[in-house]
């Protein structure tokens, strides 16, 4: 049996997106961070292990508990702040629409006896920089950068199998 290490993403699409990867290609250029060893995003769960034949059960379920919600209107995530610390620059966000589909995605799955839990996370953010090294330049690099840039979101499942990242989608069209 092949194991497969999944986590649950919202990922940006869109203008904030761009510039989001421009950013993430500047800062790991100069003096890269643990952030940029992950597409931007926000963590809806934690990383969780199965088998890779129960993928696209996993993806179907994902895509049922959408089908449970109003469809992710345009407002549905709030970027609150841009946070520039010492030990970490990000992106806080709110929102409701995507906690509603994490705790439906968390009824929907199908545990296993042995499958560890899913586990929701609590604080709706977007890392851009963090790790231990010094995010002098990173904080430098996101002065004036636009959050109110156009942006809308997808939710998928992701699979992350080394340093490489595949999104998995029940089908190809499918964006909660």
């Amino acid at each position: 049996m092949t194991t497969a290490e999944l986590i649950l993403y919202a990922t940006p699409v869109g203008p904030l997106a761009a510039a989001l990867d421009d950013l993430f290609e500047r800062i790991n250029d100069t003096q890269p961070t643990t952030a940029q060893t992950y597409p931007p995003h926000c963590t809806l769960t934690g990383f969780f292990h199965r088998s890779t034949s129960e993928i696209p059960r996993i993806t179907s379920e994902l895509a049922a508990a959408a089908e449970r919600l109003e469809p992710m209107p345009a407002d549905a995530v709030e970027i609150v702040e841009l946070h520039r610390r010492p030990d970490w620059v990000g992106l806080e966000l709110r929102s409701s629409w995507m906690e509603a589909l994490t705790e439906g995605f968390v009824r929907e799955h199908e545990l296993a006896v042995g499958d560890d839990a899913l586990r929701p996370k609590s604080w709706p953010h977007l890392s851009i920089a963090y790790g231990d090294v010094d995010l002098t330049h990173a904080i430098e690099s996101v002065v004036g950068f636009d959050i109110d840039l156009p942006v809308a979101w997808e939710v998928d499942l992701w699979q992350r199998t080394g340093r490489s990242w595949k999104r998995l989608r029940d089908r190809d069209d499918q964006r909660p």
